[in-house]
């Protein structure tokens, strides 16, 4: 008996179903005048227009074959199976399953040789990449790089299933009980009337969830992987709902200066360095309390900083000055002018 699945038409518009098992036939019943036109829409956007379907006259029992595009009212229809190679749209399922093919023994040499370690530094790479396309409010970036960042979760659970220690099906599963539990607000009798109270919700339901009890077990909860501006800017934020926080922002402001002084008395490369990092963790905390995210602060300006000397680069090839110490001022005059080239 071949498989296939069945749907009943108003099962198919609902949301919770979004994704699609494309290697067997889909057979959709119930379909009426009223929810036609958004069958029609939802095969389109999850199938595409070349989807090959089926339509299939109830009372004679004739079908006709038609593309997606070309679909017209029936009261049952079939969208066909269709192959990898063979179509222009696919779903979770298929991502998946491409993710496995590559690890099978005829399959990428290089993927099927991976393993968690080796694999690891280009999650952290692809999450950087996610956030600079979010900056540039670049769209098909953004599109790209969260495909990238999902790409690594699942390369993570293919090679644990090779291995026989856990599932795609674990992760979804783990991810799913996470949301529902920590969203009390939504999914509980919890009200949150603001983000805010969202929040608070959240970092609530995640405390009981993890047994985090005191300040100790949140601040051990903190990766010792995360950066050192990250780990600063986490680690603020945990103290800081303990009430140890600067009375109002003129008092933030004041610890910057404070510390700079502090670190030009310092005296020995131990003592610089200790007053530097107080430096760096109270324009950090100044940074924080006036909504900037310190990393993608630094990171923008890093670029910035990248594009300028560029332009200084370019000018001293066509005025014929060279790029050294003794052309500091000619240097800047020039890193200034590229300044008039930038977007605000």
């Amino acid at each position: 008996m071949n498989s296939f699945s069945f749907i009943i038409g108003d099962d198919f518009i609902r949301r919770e179903i979004n994704s699609f098992e494309r290697n067997f036939p889909i057979i959709l019943e119930g379909i009426t005048s009223s929810n036609f036109k958004l069958i029609r829409e939802k095969i389109l956007s999850e199938f595409g227009d070349n989807c090959q379907c089926v339509l299939v006259d109830n009372a004679t029992g004739n079908t006709t074959e038609v593309l997606a595009k070309d679909l017209k009212y029936v009261e049952r229809l079939i969208i066909k199976a269709a192959s990898f190679l063979s179509r222009d749209h696919y779903t979770f399922g298929d991502l998946v399953e491409i993710i496995r093919r590559l690890r099978d023994p005829d399959g990428c040499h290089w993927d099927k040789v991976q393993t968690h370690k080796s694999i690891k530094p280009n999650a952290i790479e692809e999450a950087f990449e996610l956030a600079e396309a979010v900056d540039l409010n670049d769209v098909e970036k953004m599109i790209e790089e969260s495909g990238d960042v999902m790409l690594q979760g699942l390369f993570h659970a293919t090679i644990a299933e090779d291995e026989g220690t856990f599932t795609t099906n674990d992760i979804i599963n783990a991810l799913c009980i996470k949301l529902i539990s920590r969203h009390t607000h939504v999914f509980g009798e919890n009200k949150a009337e603001t983000p805010e109270d969202a929040l608070k919700s959240w970092e609530k339901a995640k405390s009981k969830e993890k047994n985090q009890k005191n300040f100790l077990d949140k601040i051990e909860s903190v990766p010792v992987t995360f950066g050192a501006l990250l780990k600063a800017k986490k680690v603020e934020s945990i103290i800081r709902k303990y009430g140890f926080d600067f009375t109002n922002l003129d008092s933030a402001a004041a610890k910057i200066p404070e510390e700079l002084e502090e670190l030009k008395e310092a005296k020995t490369q131990k003592e610089k360095e200790w007053e530097g990092g107080d430096l760096l963790f109270a324009v950090m905390s100044y940074l924080v309390k006036i909504g900037v995210d310190p990393e993608s602060a630094l990171n923008a300006t890093t670029n910035r900083f990248i594009k300028r000397f560029a332009y200084v680069v370019e000018m001293s090839k066509e005025k014929g000055f060279e790029l050294k110490a003794e052309n500091i001022d000619i240097m800047e005059k020039y890193y200034q002018e590229s300044k008039k080239f930038e977007d605000n």
